[in-house]
C-alpha cells in the first residue's frame, strides 16, 4: 500500500498555556476531557464517574463557566433539521489580506467554523445549507466578492457519519441487474418530529446559552415556563439538539486542531469510516466528493499526538491510500461563536484594518444550582 502523507512539520515555539488552564488541577482536566468527549451530563452521573460529591462537580463546572474556560451550548442535529448541503472549503488568500478576509468570513452567519491554516490553504471554513442551490450561490457568488480571496476548493460532506455526539448510518449500495451499484437510503434522519417556528426560536437561544432556563425565556418567547420546558424536553428526546461543552480556544491553547482529507479504496470505505469514528480525537467524519473520499476533523492535546495519529495510526487502517493534513494554527470561530470579537491583531498577528463587528455568541455568567443540577427542566 502506498501511503502519501502530507503533514507540514514545522518548528513551532512552545505554546504557552493560559494561566487559567495551568490553575486547573487533575480533576478539572479529567472532568473537562469527559465533558468534551461525551457532552454535558448530569452532576449525578459525573460524580459517580469520578467518585466525588455532586457539590464538587457543580462547583468545578461553575468555575470553568465563570472563568470562560468552557461554554455549554445546544448543538443542532443539522441533517434532521434539513441541512443536507454541508461542506468544508479551503481558501487561498492574497498576501496582506489574511486579516480582512478572516473578519469577513467570521461575520458571515452561514459559516459556522473559521480557522487559519497551514498547508495548501490559508483559511479553512465550514458551512451548511438546506439546499445545494444555497451552497452553490454562496460558493460562486458570495465568496468571489470577498476582496483578497485568490482561490477556493470545496470539499463536499455528502454523508456525514459523526459530528461530536451525533452519529448517522453509513451509506449502503446494492447491485442492480445491469451490474451497476445503487444507493440505498439508510441515512434516514426523519424521526417524525416536526420542528416548528417556536422550537426554532428556542433552539436559536440555546445555541448561544445551553443553560438558559425557561424562566428567563418566557418573556422573550411570550409563553409559560411549563410550555418551554416541555418543548426543550421533546427536542432533546427526539435528538433535535444535544448539549455540548465547548472549550475556549483562547484559554486552552494546548489543543491542536486539524482537518484531514483521506483517499481510500472503494471496497474499504465503510471499514475505514468505522475505524475513524471510533477514534476519540475525531469529532467530524464524513464521506466526501472531490479530491478526497473522506473528510475528518480532529483535536489533539499536542502536535506529537497529531503526528502519531497521521504517521502511525492511520497507516495501519486497511484501505487508506493517501492522507493530507491541514493544520489549524488558530481557530477563530466554531459552533457559530466568534471567539476573537475584539482582538484581531492578537488572533492573526496582522495589522488591524477595521472592526471585527458584533460577537455572534454569548453565555450567561449568572449560574445557580438549578442550572447545574442535572438540567431537570430539559
Amino acid at each position: 500500500m502506498l501511503l502519501t502523507i502530507s503533514i507540514f512539520r514545522i518548528i513551532m515555539p512552545t505554546m504557552k498555556t493560559h494561566t487559567k488552564w495551568e490553575a486547573m488541577d487533575e480533576l478539572d482536566q479529567k472532568l473537562l476531557n469527559e465533558l468534551e468527549r461525551r457532552g454535558f451530563q448530569s452532576t449525578t452521573t459525573l460524580a459517580h464517574c469520578f467518585d466525588v460529591g455532586e457539590r464538587t462537580i457543580r462547583r468545578r463546572i461553575g468555575n470553568m463557566l465563570s472563568e470562560d474556560i468552557i461554554r455549554i451550548i445546544a448543538l443542532p442535529n443539522f441533517p434532521l433539521l434539513g441541512y443536507r448541503a454541508w461542506a468544508k472549503i479551503g481558501i487561498k488568500v492574497e498576501a496582506g489580506y489574511l486579516n480582512s478576509v478572516a473578519r469577513r468570513l467570521v461575520e458571515h452567519p452561514r459559516i459556522y467554523f473559521v480557522a487559519c491554516a497551514l498547508g495548501r490553504f490559508e483559511i479553512i471554513i465550514a458551512v451548511n445549507f438546506k439546499t445545494t442551490d444555497g451552497l452553490m450561490h454562496f460558493f460562486n457568488s458570495e465568496l468571489t466578492k470577498v476582496k483578497g480571496i485568490r482561490g477556493t476548493e470545496a470539499m463536499m460532506l455528502v454523508y456525514p457519519s459523526k459530528y461530536y455526539n451525533f452519529s448517522w448510518p453509513m451509506p449502503k449500495f446494492k447491485k442492480g441487474k445491469d451490474g451497476g451499484e445503487y444507493y440505498i437510503d439508510v441515512n434516514s434522519v426523519t424521526n417524525g418530529y416536526e420542528v416548528d417556528e417556536v422550537d426554532s426560536k428556542i433552539l436559536s437561544i440555546l445555541m448561544q446559552d445551553g443553560l438558559a432556563r425557561p424562566a428567563s425565556l418566557k418573556s422573550k418567547l411570550g409563553m409559560g415556563e411549563s410550555t418551554i420546558r416541555k418543548r426543550i424536553r421533546n427536542m432533546l428526546n427526539n435528538e433535535v439538539f444535544k448539549r455540548v461543552v465547548v472549550p475556549n480556544p483562547k484559554v486552552l491553547e494546548y489543543e491542536v486542531w486539524t482537518t484531514v482529507g483521506i483517499t481510500v479504496n472503494d471496497q474499504f470505505s465503510n471499514k475505514v469510516m468505522e475505524a475513524l469514528i471510533e477514534h476519540p480525537a475525531v469529532y467530524l467524519a464524513s464521506y466526501s466528493i472531490g479530491r478526497f473520499n473522506l473528510i475528518i476533523a480532529a483535536r489533539f492535546h499536542s502536535i506529537d499526538l497529531l503526528d502519531r495519529f497521521v504517521n502511525m495510526e492511520l497507516p495501519t487502517i486497511a484501505g487508506i491510500g493517501s492522507v493530507e493534513t491541514f493544520l489549524h494554527v488558530r481557530t477563530l470561530k466554531y459552533h457559530n461563536t466568534n471567539w476573537y470579537p475584539l482582538a484581531s491583531s492578537e488572533a492573526l498577528n496582522h495589522q488591524q484594518d477595521g472592526s471585527l463587528g458584533t460577537e455572534l455568541g454569548g453565555h450567561s455568567d449568572n449560574l445557580d444550582k438549578a442550572q447545574l443540577k442535572g438540567l431537570k427542566y430539559g
